[in-house]
């Protein structure tokens, strides 16, 4: 146990690390989406404030997953802890989700579940991991489609990173993942209507909270 501790605490320092090295640059080299849009830049976004929340944030999701998932699936929470954590970071403030940045994660991801299939010995890993991201994509989509753009497709574009990771570590983690977070997103509507907020708000922070909440259900269950 303390050997595990001990490991989460490193793995979650060097996430916080990469966050930290990450977030800046890449913020300043996003491309602004077209048209007409009444949101903070990009390259305005990271102040220290805006740093310090993403790298903290970072920090402490790779010591949950560290502490409640198998080892060799980490390389693919490690995509969430870090590009994840950026994207939910950046829907909180804008309510966009950046295309290109969610694109990139997606290749990071691909070569993260290749990656979990060799250190868990078996590409069955990799297939669950796809399959995963293909029904939470396909969930989100259906969502899009009912709420007839009520719902931004950036989460549905988010979602499957989301099926991925936890599809690769058991179909119950995957649908934990997908329930919670949207008893989360769920709470976050319902609070904005009781303060008469009517307009759509950032999905995202939900969908990714959502996930980690299903680990730490898993760590105590």
């Amino acid at each position: 146990m303390i050997m595990q501790v001990l490991a989460a605490v490193a793995a979650a320092l060097i996430s916080a690390a990469v966050c930290a090295l990450l977030v800046r640059p890449v913020l300043q080299r996003l491309p602004e989406p077209g048209g007409d849009h009444d949101k903070p830049l990009y390259r305005d976004l990271p102040t220290i404030h805006f740093v310090l929340v993403c790298v903290v944030l970072a920090g402490l999701a790779t010591a949950v997953s560290w502490l409640s998932l198998p080892h060799y699936i980490q390389p693919m929470w490690a995509v969430l802890a870090t590009l994840g954590i950026l994207l939910a970071a950046i829907d909180a403030r804008t309510s966009w989700l950046p295309l290109r940045l969610t694109q990139i994660a997606w290749l990071v991801m691909a070569i993260a579940a290749l990656m979990s299939a060799l250190l868990g010995g078996s590409l069955w890993v990799a297939a669950r991991a796809l399959a995963g991201a293909a029904i939470a994509g396909a969930l989100y989509v259906l969502v899009w489609l009912i709420s007839r753009g009520g719902f931004g497709f950036g989460d549905v574009r988010f979602a499957p990173l989301l099926g991925a990771a936890a599809a690769a570590g058991s179909w119950t983690l995957l649908w934990l993942s997908l329930l919670l977070g949207t008893v989360v997103g769920g709470g976050a509507g319902l609070l904005r209507l009781a303060k008469g907020q009517r307009e759509a708000f950032p999905y995202a922070p939900s969908m990714l909270a959502g996930a980690y909440a299903a680990c730490v259900l898993m760590l105590i269950t």
